[in-house]
């Protein structure tokens, strides 16, 4: 947990919405989107490979692009995304539909994604049980997170690239993440850390942070940030090609080891469907 916990105005300014409603959403370099999109598409097509389309919410939808590809894949889709402007933007620019407050959703749904929101919510336990009151008979639940508990964490400390304070009020690890899911009524039926992009990555900024690099500097650049970075650090990350082969046997490592950067989760409602099979 982040402590102490930044206040309400704070967190009002952290998370002004206005990157989010540019270019559809996109706030990559369009060589890193492409990768991106065609890991949430991988994502889409190996859950249809596994269950037939239905109803799903996308929890912390933002700008609505992962939800506008699940509609495409032939999902009813609905949105939750808490700040107004983003989710007009959401509304307008993909056509879905979109509320600012789970407590708005109306359920059943036969698919819930919670990618990557977790840790920012003040209070995920709330946020799961409303999941499980949510969740149609025989539905899903599918949530990553960062693990804070991955051999990447360890080797990046206070430079790990996914600890994102102040922005992550929670940090998880596996065992910590079943057992929240466990409190709030739910069993898990299978469990992940093979995320290449987000593990990769994660390698390749920590080690870049902790040899004191500007810090984040490849992650501005490929947010197209590159006129707010210093020659010198230019220079630097150029010279840190080294960072790369370490980054690939990193990732391997974590594959075997099952200590991936992120942790990808997927739950039934206890006890109901335990004898769910993926």
């Amino acid at each position: 947990m982040t402590w102490p916990q930044p206040d309400a105005a704070t967190l009002v300014r952290l998370y002004a919405p206005g990157e989010y409603r540019a270019d559809r959403g996109k706030r990559f370099i369009a060589p890193i989107e492409f990768l991106f999109e065609l890991h949430k598409k991988w994502l889409i097509w190996r859950i249809n490979s596994s269950m037939k389309s239905g109803r799903m919410l996308d929890v912390g939808c933002g700008s609505g692009f992962l939800a506008s590809l699940f509609a495409g894949a032939g999902w009813d889709v609905t949105g939750v995304e808490r700040d107004d402007d983003t989710a007009i933007h959401a509304r307008e620019t993909y056509r879905i539909a979109v509320v600012t407050d789970i407590d708005h959703a109306r359920g059943p749904f036969d698919l819930i994604m919670v990618n990557h929101v977790l840790e920012h919510l003040d209070d995920p336990l709330r946020m799961l049980e409303k999941c499980r009151e949510l969740l149609a008979p025989g539905g899903r639940l599918i949530i990553a997170v960062p693990n804070f508990s991955s051999l990447q964490a360890k080797v990046g400390g206070a430079g790990w690239f996914h600890l994102d304070m102040p922005f992550h009020l929670y940090h998880f690890s596996e065992q910590g993440l079943v057992g929240l899911l466990h409190k709030a009524g739910f069993s898990v039926v299978e469990s992940s850390h093979a995320d290449w992009i987000q593990n990769i990555y994660g390698w390749l900024q920590s080690l870049l942070n902790r040899a004191g690099i500007s810090y984040n500097a490849l992650y501005d650049l490929l947010r197209m940030r590159g006129r707010g970075i210093s020659a010198s650090a230019w220079s630097s990350l150029l010279c840190c090609l080294w960072a790369v082969p370490l980054a690939l046997l990193g990732i391997c490592v974590e594959r075997v080891c099952r200590t991936g950067g992120v942790i990808r989760c997927t739950a039934v409602v206890a006890d109901r469907d335990s004898k769910v099979q993926l």
